[in-house]
């Protein structure tokens, strides 16, 4: 990947950023309610972090001749689910962590009974603002379906599940089918909402969800690595967790060297996928060759 692909690539997430905030900054349950529960729950949404996901949905609704401004309730609910998974991951019954995006956690600050209930209000409040979408009813219905189900129990909430509570032997696979849940389900559906809003209907967007688990897998891999390598300034969180709780992941299967040279194979196999969808997919492309260099 050259210098100047990159460059674009920042650039991009730098837009996509600005993008989703103009929604995240005006979401409706900031208006509506009398108790201090939405502003606490606005705190892990304002801390930042890479919008990969909200990336991924303007990309797609792009890549597929859309206006991404019929995105955005698409791109504000993708990141409100994934924070809500955020703020229950760290809580002490479950990771235990007590950085976030380069903040404290939620629970450390204000407790566990109200981190739960503000990860509540994220989940619920994410179906809300994406049914506020400028967009046929139909396709809303449809839209809301795909998210319910990647959040469900066979993809985020059954891969956290199985994070929390491995077999007492775990394989590959196992680790493979957990990844597909607590990762790339909403890596997925984040290609796939925003192929949605640009039109696209599902018999039209396998091939994109097949990119997207595989690019979701890629990106989990990455991460596992940047664990073993990575420091907590340049991750946003504590580094070391899953093998200090001794978690299973890829890289404690293959070993470190090994995992990199997968990542660096995985990255290709992407990237040609991606590059053989219909339509602009530079963007997806250049990520999946970026993901193996990313240091947060």
């Amino acid at each position: 990947m050259s210098g100047s692909d990159f460059e674009t690539l920042t650039r991009r997430l730098r837009e996509a950023t600005e993008w989703v905030s103009s929604g995240l900054g005006a979401l409706s349950m900031l208006r509506e309610s009398p108790s201090r529960l939405p502003e606490l729950a606005r705190y892990p949404l304002a801390a930042g972090g890479k919008r990969v996901r909200p990336f991924l949905v303007r990309t797609a609704c792009l890549a597929s001749g859309g206006d991404p401004a019929r995105a955005l309730g698409a791109a504000v609910a993708v990141e409100m689910v994934h924070t809500y998974s955020l703020v229950h991951d760290d809580l002490p019954m479950l990771d235990d962590d007590g950085l976030r995006r380069g903040l404290p956690t939620l629970h450390t600050l204000h407790g566990v009974p109200c981190s739960v209930l503000a990860g509540d209000l994220l989940l619920v409040e994410a179906f809300a603002e994406l049914l506020l979408s400028p967009l046929p009813p139909q396709t809303l219905a449809a839209m809301a379906g795909r998210l319910a189900r990647a959040a469900g129990p066979s993809r985020l909430a059954g891969g956290q599940y199985m994070d929390m509570n491995p077999p007492p032997s775990v394989d590959r696979l196992w680790v493979e089918r957990m990844i597909l849940g607590k990762t790339a389900a909403m890596i997925r559906v984040s290609l796939e909402l925003g192929c949605m809003a640009a039109g696209r209907t599902p018999p039209g967007i396998d091939r994109v969800s097949s990119a997207g688990d595989r690019l979701g897998l890629l990106f989990q891999l990455t991460d596992d690595i940047l664990d073993v390598r990575g420091t907590a300034s340049e991750l946003g969180k504590s580094p070391s967790k899953d093998s200090a709780q001794g978690k299973a992941n890829l890289v404690t299967f293959a070993g470190l060297e090994a995992a990199e040279a997968e990542a660096a194979s995985l990255s290709e196999e992407v990237a040609d996928l991606f590059e053989a969808l219909e339509g602009d997919w530079r963007d997806a492309v250049t990520l999946a060759r970026f993901l193996p260099r990313r240091r947060s």
